[in-house]
């Protein structure tokens, strides 16, 4: 659990990197969602293998959010959501990039009616 209450679980980086590069980006993705959201999710647990680091995010929705998902209106919030990861696509790729020191390919983003979240950025080969 971090200072904010928010429970940080990494899971896997490369070897002999002498710092938690998940830890860094799960904390840093939650910092975004909390500056542009208003609040951040309460569980971030961030894996990174190969070229690919997948960010997971638990309780993620406003309380507005929460109320329009249980009036049936997920669709609506999955739109926002989805606009405002459209808009914010480099500042998640620039927390991927400096943490790993590698290019991002692609990123994918997509929420559930759960209120869970992912962020998966593919990462551009080593050596391209």
């Amino acid at each position: 659990m971090d200072s904010d209450g928010v429970e940080i679980t990494h899971v896997e980086a490369p070897e002999g990197s002498g710092r938690s590069i998940v830890a860094e980006i799960a904390r840093e993705i939650v910092r975004l969602h909390a500056q542009y959201y208003g609040r951040g999710p309460t569980k971030a647990k961030a894996i990174y293998r190969n070229d690919t680091v997948v960010v997971i995010l638990e309780e993620i929705f406003t309380r507005a959010e929460e109320i329009l998902t249980d009036a049936g209106q997920f669709a609506q919030v999955r739109s926002h959501r989805q606009a405002f990861q459209d808009h914010v696509e480099p500042l998640f790729c620039n927390v991927v990039e400096r943490a790993t020191g590698r290019q991002v390919r692609a990123f994918l983003s997509q929420v559930t009616e759960e209120g869970i979240a992912s962020e998966v950025f593919v990462l551009m080969s080593q050596g391209q």
